[in-house]
C-alpha cells in the first residue's frame, strides 16, 4: 500500500467521511475510491488537488512528500480578510450569517486580541472553506450542532461522562456526539494534549478507526481500534511508542466495549 492510499485513508476517516460520501463530493464512484485507498489505481493530478482540497491538507502531504503540514504563520486577521474577500461579503454580512458580532470581526480585522472560543468559532468556519465553495454558504453556529467537551471519558460503566461537562463546543458536520479533552501524550503526535476530540457514540468500529473504549470494566481510554487476525482478539493502539498495546481475548475479558469512534479533532495549536 502506498502512502498515498494510507493517507487517503487514514484522512478521510478522520474527518467522518465514507466511501460514499467522498466519492460523491469529487464526482466519482465508492469502488473507484476503494480501490485508490487499496493501492490499486490513482487519481489523476486534478482528482487529488481537490481531495487534499476537501480533506484540508496540501497535495504533498497526501501524496506522502511530507509528514508534517508546515504550520500556518498568517495572522487570523490576514486569514478572515482572505475568507471575507474569497466569498465576496463585507464584514457585517459575515457577522450576520457567522452569528459572531460586528465588534468582534472588527476587532480581529484590526488584529486586537480576542477570547480563544471565539478564534475556535471562525478556525472551524476557515475549515469549512474548502465546503463553501460546494455550499456557497457559511453554516451559522446555530446551525450547528452543539456537544458537550468531557473532561473525563466515562464513568466506568461504559457510558460517557456526562456529569464531567467542562463547556460545549460546535460541530460543523453534525456526526458526533460528544468531545473530549485529551489529556497526556499516549497519542502523541496524532493526538496531544489538550486537543479536542470529536466523538461518534456507537459500540462498533472498523480496524483502524480512533476510538473511546473501555477495559476492564473501568479503565477508559483513547486508542486505535486494530481488530487481529487471531479468532476474538482485539489491540488497543497507541500512537506513542512509549505506551504499551492493550491486547484483549474477548473471552478472557467480557467488561470492555467501544464508546465512540473518533470523527475529528481541534487542535490547540491553533490558537
Amino acid at each position: 500500500m502506498s502512502k498515498f492510499s494510507e493517507r487517503l485513508r487514514e484522512l478521510r476517516l478522520e474527518k467522518g467521511f465514507t466511501q460514499g460520501s467522498l466519492a460523491k463530493l469529487i464526482n466519482s464512484s465508492r469502488s473507484t475510491l476503494a480501490n485508490w485507498e487499496t493501492g490499486k489505481f490513482n487519481p489523476d493530478l486534478k482528482t487529488i488537488e481537490k481531495l487534499s482540497e476537501i480533506l484540508g491538507v496540501s497535495t504533498d502531504y497526501l501524496l506522502g512528500k511530507i509528514d508534517k503540514e508546515e504550520e500556518n504563520k498568517e495572522p487570523l486577521s490576514i486569514r478572515l480578510k482572505k475568507l471575507r474577500a474569497l466569498l465576496g461579503i463585507t464584514q457585517e454580512q459575515f457577522a450576520k450569517r457567522s452569528e459572531i458580532p460586528l465588534e468582534i470581526i472588527t476587532a480581529i480585522e484590526n488584529n486586537q486580541e480576542v477570547d480563544p472560543v471565539v478564534f475556535m468559532k471562525l478556525d472551524i468556519l476557515g475549515t469549512l472553506l474548502t465546503f463553501e465553495k460546494l455550499k456557497d454558504r457559511i453554516v451559522p453556529f446555530s446551525e450547528m450542532k452543539k456537544i458537550p467537551i468531557l473532561g473525563k471519558i466515562c464513568a466506568g460503566n461504559g457510558e460517557p461522562a456526562y456529569e464531567e461537562i467542562l463547556g460545549y463546543a460546535y460541530d460543523p458536520k453534525g456526526n458526533s456526539d460528544f468531545s473530549l479533552l485529551v489529556k497526556g501524550d499516549s497519542m502523541s503526535p496524532k493526538f496531544n494534549d489538550g486537543d479536542l476530540v470529536y466523538v461518534k457514540k456507537q459500540t462498533h468500529a472498523r480496524s483502524g478507526q480512533y476510538v473511546v473504549a473501555y477495559a476492564n470494566g473501568d479503565e477508559c481510554i483513547l486508542r486505535r481500534y486494530i481488530h487481529s487476525n487471531i479468532s476474538n482478539v482485539v489491540i488497543l493502539e497507541p500512537e506513542n511508542p512509549e505506551y504499551e498495546k492493550v491486547i484483549l481475548v474477548l473471552r478472557d475479558n467480557p467488561k470492555w466495549g467501544i464508546i465512540g469512534v473518533v470523527t475529528g479533532k481541534y487542535s490547540k495549536e491553533n490558537y
